[in-house]
């Protein structure tokens, strides 16, 4: 009876090791992802990429196959297409912006819809992975030959639509994305007007402006119909703000509270975003920083608006004083300045003068 029961507990094993066997083999079905052996697998098929407000999107597509070895799958398995169906081999890797400066405008956690497109069918893509530094490579397994194929990129409600043949791309409202350049995104000083009375007051202080950007997307949504965002970073750091009477009198003073406000032609933005660092904290350290990303909406067939005022407000406390000063412990002063945006806003001005 004891030989019986082993028996039949080694057939159950068998029969089980045996159904688990049979299902890891079950052929693939239309719709299904097989990942690639290498991350990089595909990088000499078709180029494309698609800039996203998340950062760069970079695709190679390879020709569609009937089959893939085993030294080609992530599974170490060769992988055969079933009848009537072909494998579509892609690889993409994101590229994050070269500037961290646009997350903060562009303010956004969404995730793109990714749809493989052939022939008259679509396949839902799970999205690509920031992460993922080396990129992925994978097949899809689709129905029919895939002569034509494409990759439709949903983000936000507006869909881009890649060409995995030719690497060709429609764009539509995200096509001034591609036109950002580096160049706008570099810190530029703006400290050099005379921001406080001179005269009497000695201020040790610093402004670096980002910008200007002009985008489709910002501040987590699409500009309006007909606009675009103009999106700029002001940050401002005031040190030891000094008063004197010029007789030998005077005091010193650090700020305990800052405000900034931004207007282009007496506009407040559209939107104003915290950069959600030590950039805008006051008091920090030993001065007062005020900083803000803000956003306006333009005219897209008249992007070139400004001078862009920046007035800032600070509340202070007294350090310290010398001689007979007998000002007060507490002031609150003001600093604002106009700052040129555009190389061509002085040609209009003097077209209007």
């Amino acid at each position: 009876m004891q030989a019986r029961a082993v028996i039949g507990s080694f057939v159950l094993v068998l029969t089980s090791l045996l159904a688990a066997c049979n299902e890891e083999s079950q052929a693939p079905e239309a719709g299904d992802v097989i990942q690639a052996r290498a991350d990089n697998q595909f990088e000499d098929g078709q180029e494309a990429d698609v800039a996203l407000p998340t950062g760069r999107l970079l695709i190679h597509a390879a020709e569609p196959v009937d089959s893939a070895t085993a030294d080609e799958t992530r599974i170490r398995e060769e992988v055969d297409a079933p009848a009537g169906t072909v494998l579509v081999p892609i690889t993409w890797q994101y590229d994050p912006w070269s500037s961290d400066r646009l997350d903060g405008i562009f303010a956004t956690n969404q995730t793109p819809i990714v749809e493989l497109v052939t022939d008259d069918e679509q396949y839902r893509l799970r999205p690509p992975d920031p992460a993922a530094e080396g990129g992925e490579s994978f097949y899809v397994v689709v129905d029919g030959n895939a002569e034509e194929r494409s990759l439709e990129i949903e983000f936000d409600g507006v869909t881009q639509s890649i060409d995995l043949e030719t690497g060709s791309r429609d764009e539509d409202r995200a096509a001034p994305l591609y036109d950002i350049e580096d160049e706008k995104l570099r810190k530029k000083p703006c400290d050099e007007a005379d921001w406080f009375d001179t005269r009497t007051v000695n201020a040790e202080f610093i402004c670096d402006l980002v910008g200007p950007v002009l985008t489709p997307y910002a501040a987590g949504e699409w500009a309006p119909e007909g606009s675009m965002w103009l999106a700029l970073t002001v940050s401002t750091e005031l040190g030891v703000y000094a008063e004197t009477d010029l007789f030998g009198s005077g005091a010193r003073y650090a700020g305990r509270n800052a405000k900034l406000k931004a207007e282009i032609d007496g506009e407040e933005p559209a939107y104003r975003l915290s950069t959600e660092d030590e950039s805008d904290q006051c008091p920090s350290g030993f001065g007062c920083n005020a900083a803000a990303h803000v956003v306006f909406e333009v005219p897209e067939d008249d992007v070139e608006q400004g001078p862009l005022v920046v007035k800032l407000t600070y509340k202070l406390t007294m350090l310290n004083s010398w001689g007979t000063w007998d000002g007060r412990e507490r002031l609150t002063v003001t600093a604002d300045e106009k700052l040129k945006l555009w190389e061509t806003e002085k040609k209009k001005k003097d077209a209007e003068d």
